[in-house]
């Protein structure tokens, strides 16, 4: 009897010292990925408090102060034309009424001047001189992205589980040599699935689904056992963005959105998730106390920030060590 009752302590007390190595050790089971680029200050949408979001003339002034990496958003056309938007709907952009989906290309109006900040209604952001815009604020071609920015970093946020789409991206991806320098994921798991089948050499980011099974497996002592399909763990750290755009929301939701930013941000899951060559990326930052809490306090890889000029300030002044140390 003493002899089961010593086995039966001795197993738990074994999976943890083994699990609490491992947290720190993990190459010693798992093969550590190799990312061919380390970034660390990403434009949302191109910078979409700096300009107008997810258009050329975003992706010009960002690159033009700083930004490593270029995030934005595919939809596509009824003639099968993959666009950069992000909403499905282009009133909030052109002002006119209408869905990317049923529209050809060609028919699709030019970006507004002036738009909306899209957590912000009250906030307008405007171009410097619209005389000089020379058709950067038409609805981009992921194609015209690709060849406008042929070395740039490019995470593409795919907005509908549609076959059709994922294999047009794909093919641009291959076609344009950019399997190297390009991330891909969905928050939809299923969509994030026929990403990772239609072309497995392009990384992928990880789904919501993803993200909150790492998050419970690390609680658990389990996540260094497990291998991970994810390239790049991409998740939120709630600040501004997140305040402003839950404040509608009951005292409930923001009681669970709270306890699920303290389990989901933790920073020695994401030095973990670092020691196997998975960089952290964070969203959406915009502010310097931000910044500070992320790479100080949590030790993420990168930022996606609405204000690229601004993380850039700080990032001169904080020398950051990339997560591969």
């Amino acid at each position: 009897m003493s002899l089961v009752y010593l086995s039966f302590l001795t197993v738990p007390v074994v999976y943890i010292i083994v699990s609490f190595i491992l947290l720190r050790k993990p190459v010693w089971i798992h093969k550590r990925h190799r990312p061919a680029f380390i970034v660390r200050n990403i434009a949302h949408r191109g910078g979409a408090a700096e300009s107008i979001e997810n258009s050329l003339l975003a992706f010009d002034k960002g690159l033009s102060n700083g930004v490593e990496m270029l995030e934005l958003d595919c939809h596509l056309t009824k003639d099968d034309q993959v666009v950069v938007h992000h909403d499905f709907a282009i009133n909030r952009t052109t002002g006119q009424n209408g869905f990317i989906r049923d529209m050809n290309y060609d028919d699709l109006p030019m970006i507004n001047s002036s738009i909306q900040l899209y957590y912000e209604p009250s906030t307008t952001i405007t171009c410097d001189d619209v005389t000089k815009t020379d058709g950067l604020l038409r609805i981009p071609l992921l194609k015209d992205v690709f060849e406008r920015y042929p070395t740039t970093p490019i995470n593409i946020d795919v907005k509908e589980n549609n076959d059709e789409l994922i294999r047009q991206i794909s093919k641009l991806v291959q076609d344009y040599n950019r399997q190297h320098l390009t991330y891909w994921g969905s928050f939809n798991h299923n969509t994030c699935k026929k990403l990772s089948a239609q072309n497995p050499r392009i990384v992928r980011f990880c789904s919501m689904k993803e993200a909150a099974g790492i998050v419970l497996s690390y609680w658990f002592g389990l996540l260094p056992f497990i291998p991970l399909q994810a390239g790049a763990f991409e998740v939120p750290i709630p600040g501004e963005v997140f305040r402003k755009t839950t404040a509608n929301l009951t005292f409930k939701f923001r009681i669970m959105y709270y306890f699920a930013e303290r389990a989901l941000n933790n920073r020695k899951m994401f030095k973990h998730l670092q020691r196997r060559g998975i960089p952290v990326y964070v969203w959406i930052l915009n502010n310097n106390e931000e910044f500070e809490y992320a790479f100080k306090k949590m030790s993420v890889t990168g930022v996606m920030t609405d204000y690229p000029t601004r993380l850039q300030t700080y990032l001169t002044s904080f020398k950051h060590d990339f997560f591969l140390n």
